[in-house]
């Protein structure tokens, strides 16, 4: 598997006598990008990386072990295979190349140590049991482990465009199992998704697979009718989960894509970000049914749902306790200031309650210190991108880290947008100097001599 890009600055001899070539700032260059070749490998070392919500999703929609029940007689041991399997691999990783480095930190490194660092007064003030205590351990385990992992195995073009061919099989995968194997229960309301998770997992995942698509048919040459139909073709499946958070994080990421490239290349996004657009509206007015159009209202000025209502009350909680208490509530404590009865609650997860919405979350809980963390990493990445954004392949990291971010607005809590911090990864690994083989001719280092000793070569 190939990836082939505009070429590189073409090389031209010198004539003797001739004016040596003056270089000119990053900043006024073409665009330009290397040749890279992705490889079967490539994709099978970024894949860990991001497959622990659909590892997550499969185990739930409990896919493997209905196949292992025939054989094993129980479908106990093969309950969590997949998320087990992705963390051992994740352990993998880091092991081995974190070892090749001769464990030397990685580039990148520092924003999130200092995200870490401001995360600290809000781990003083954390309770002990429920869900603070697990939350407080995820973060300081599983969620650390993925974004070392990230900066060191996406350290490289074809690392970072590897994670675009395997978020788009990811979204895939997806969008075939919700459509064959569908949860009865939001089949009862014309919805389409995934048995075992919820409306928003399944559209997350199709939804990395459409931004994933929308890129690779930007940067690959070879396969470029091919993809964009492919986003445009899953994009389908994504309205018929109902879900409108990763609808929004798709315009945007594709806003994002847009601006970011430049020449030719941003007239390229024009069909498939008009096709987007046209079977978004074509679906939205002919193939669903009402119950689910009118979900999107709210998208266009319609009235808000309880759904909608509900974050909107959370997110304006959170913020009036961030000003009057801006040291923080500690990780996971946001649930003790929720009035009582005013959510709907699973039994056995009354306090994982949280306020659906990153920033507000890491306000109200971790503090203004930890808040300045997270501003001090968003600075970092934008820094990156702006200084990187001739290599299209960190454009496309940052527009999958586009669709995260905005995906975090709306659900999940800081451990379940761990995507955001990966992608911020892969972002901030393309800060520091790329692998020989991966730059290319005209960014490699050369031997500059005098005319003299030319002449006495």
């Amino acid at each position: 598997m190939s990836v082939g890009y505009e070429s590189s600055l073409p090389v031209v001899p010198e004539r003797a006598g001739s004016r040596p070539p003056t270089a000119r700032p990053a900043a006024d260059a073409a665009p330009t990008t290397p040749d890279v070749r992705v490889g079967v490998r490539d994709v099978a070392m970024v894949l860990p990386l991001i497959a622990f919500p659909a590892a997550t999703a499969l185990d739930a929609s409990g896919v493997l072990a209905d196949l292992g029940v025939p054989l094993s007689g129980e479908a106990g041991p093969l309950r969590h295979l997949f998320l087990y399997a992705d963390l051992a691999a994740v352990a993998v990783l880091i092991v081995v190349t974190w070892a090749a480095r001769r464990f030397r930190a990685p580039a990148g490194a520092l924003p999130f140590l200092m995200l870490l660092l401001s995360f600290l007064p809000g781990f003083a003030l954390t309770s002990v049991g429920g869900y603070q205590s697990g939350k407080t351990l995820q973060m300081l385990t599983t969620t650390p482990a993925f974004v070392v992992a990230t900066l060191l195995v996406v350290d490289r073009p074809a690392r970072r465009v590897a994670l675009l061919w395997a978020s788009a099989g990811i979204g895939v995968l997806i969008a075939l199992l919700a459509m064959l194997r569908p949860d009865p229960v939001y089949q009862a309301v014309d919805t389409v998704v995934l048995a075992g998770t919820v409306s928003i997992t399944t559209a997350r995942l199709i939804g990395y697979g459409v931004v994933g698509l929308l890129c690779l048919g930007v940067l690959v040459r070879r396969l470029r009718l091919v993809a964009l139909l492919g986003a445009v073709a899953l994009a389908v499946p994504l309205l018929m989960t109902g879900s409108r958070g990763p609808l929004v994080a798709l315009a945007l990421a594709g806003l994002v894509l847009a601006v970011t490239v430049s020449g030719t290349r941003r007239w390229r996004l024009l069909p498939p970000l008009v096709g987007l657009g046209g079977v978004t509206a074509l679906t939205v007015a002919t193939v669903l049914p009402e119950e689910l159009t009118s979900r999107f209202s709210v998208l266009w000025g319609g009235p808000l749902d309880a759904s909608a209502e509900t974050r909107v009350m959370l997110s304006r909680l959170a913020a009036e306790v961030f000003l009057e208490r801006p040291l923080g509530l500690g990780w996971g404590g946001f649930g003790s200031v929720v009035p009582g009865g005013s959510l709907i609650v699973l039994p056995g997860l009354e306090d994982a309650i949280y306020p659906h919405n990153l920033p507000l979350e890491v306000a109200v809980e971790g503090g203004l210190v930890a808040l300045a963390g997270l501003v001090l990493l968003v600075v970092a990445a934008a820094r990156v991108l702006w200084r990187c954004r001739t290599d299209s392949s960190v454009v496309a990291a940052a527009a999958l880290l586009t669709f995260a971010f905005v995906n975090s607005l709306f659900s999940a809590d800081l451990n379940g947008n761990y995507l955001v911090w990966v992608f911020a990864a892969a972002v901030l690994a393309a800060g520091g100097r790329a692998p020989r083989h991966d730059r290319p001719e005209w960014a490699r280092p050369v031997a500059v001599v005098s005319p003299r000793e030319a002449g006495a070569r």
